[in-house]
């Protein structure tokens, strides 16, 4: 078991031990997971189901996933900067030997070293699975990052090789309005709230992170499809709020596309033709409509797409950023979108009407 986590040579004798593995295929990335715990790559089979074994990818990156006791707590850990609007004390860093750094997680004790040869995940992973997909998933991020793409916080869906990305805050319908798009069944999963995006000429190349919905009570009661996944005394109790005590519960259920849409609507790649940004109300009584925005003279429409990569974040040459608060330029953003339609949906909030509209793009 691993006690230190700056001895290079207990960390090498704990991978050795991880004798258990997947390969998870992430458009040309694949990941090669080792574990010293069986249970959890079966888990983590059930969340990447649509990922196994693609053989898709170009170039593998091996990750560690270690099952052992909580360390480090009493390491002297810088803290990691919020986003604006968030509090608490969530994740510290420190940096380990070159090319390597330890994130802690707070809550949950988990400690990661991100590191371009040997990503590993140390602690109780078992029972914090979704940390080690985030982990999994980080690793996809600088794979793009490093290639020059743009990291946009949006969900998206695909369409005969063409992706629409949908963009919004937390809470602002991204993942639903998503969901009720795949309604369509000529419309293809690519991610709930993460993607990349580069651009080649007049095209525009998309990636989609795998990372599946995770929604509110609000999106599964309102859809036929996914009612099953509440309980039925649930269902009921939801009944009784409000559709704005509905709207601002937060209490997180995951869709599993595959189980409720069918085997083969999972893609992870496209060429990026429409982004959509909600900027809708609750509140508002106006009818719902899709305005397009011309990003030449509407840059700040777009704003709500940027995502800061995080503290996971190191090139290809290992080194990380500097200013872990740092945004891309949004000029920079309009310059890679300059051949997308862009779209603000406004008025209020009604999915069916969406749905009508961006059935019309």
């Amino acid at each position: 078991m691993l006690s230190d986590l700056f001895d290079q040579t207990q960390l090498q004798m704990a991978q050795s031990e991880c004798v258990y593995q997947r390969t998870y295929d992430f458009a040309d990335l694949g990941i090669q997971v080792f574990s010293n715990h069986e249970s959890l790559l079966m888990a983590l089979d059930q969340y990447y189901k649509s990922y196994i074994d693609q053989a898709q990818a170009s170039q593998y990156l091996e990750l560690y996933v270690i099952e052992q006791a909580v360390l480090g707590e009493e390491l002297g850990w810088l803290e990691v900067p919020r986003e604006a609007g968030k509090t608490g004390r969530k994740e510290g860093y420190l940096d380990a030997w070159s090319g390597a750094r330890w994130i802690k997680k707070f809550k949950t004790g988990l400690t990661l070293l991100q590191s371009c040869q040997t990503p590993t995940v140390v602690g109780p992973c078992m029972a914090n699975l979704a940390q080690v997909v985030n982990f999994i998933n980080n690793q996809c991020l600088n794979h793009y990052l490093s290639q020059s793409y743009e990291l946009g916080h949006a969900s998206a869906f695909t369409r005969n090789g063409k992706v629409t990305a949908i963009a919004a805050g937390s809470g602002g319908g991204k993942s639903t309005l998503m969901l009720r798009c795949l309604e369509n069944t000529a419309r293809d999963f690519i991610t709930n709230d993460r993607l990349l995006f580069k651009r080649a000429g007049e095209r525009v190349h998309a990636v989609g992170i795998a990372k599946l919905p995770r929604v509110n009570p609000g999106t599964l009661l309102n859809s036929e499809r996914l009612q099953h996944i509440l309980p039925p005394e649930r269902q009921q109790a939801l009944r009784e709020l409000s559709k704005a005590e509905l709207w601002s519960l937060e209490e997180k259920y995951d869709v599993q596309i595959e189980d409720e849409y069918g085997i083969g609507r999972v893609a992870t790649d496209g060429a990026l033709a429409h982004l959509v940004m909600l900027d809708w109300s609750l509140d508002s009584t106006e009818p719902t409509q899709l305005l397009p925005v011309d990003l030449s003279a509407e840059a700040e429409e777009i704003d709500g797409l940027r995502k800061r990569p995080g503290p996971f974040y190191q090139n290809q040459s290992g080194e990380f950023c500097t200013d872990l608060n740092e945004l891309a330029p949004l000029s920079q953003y309009c310059q890679t979108l300059a051949p997308v339609k862009v779209y603000r949906l406004i008025g209020q909030i009604d999915f069916d009407r969406a749905f009508e509209l961006l059935e019309s793009l």
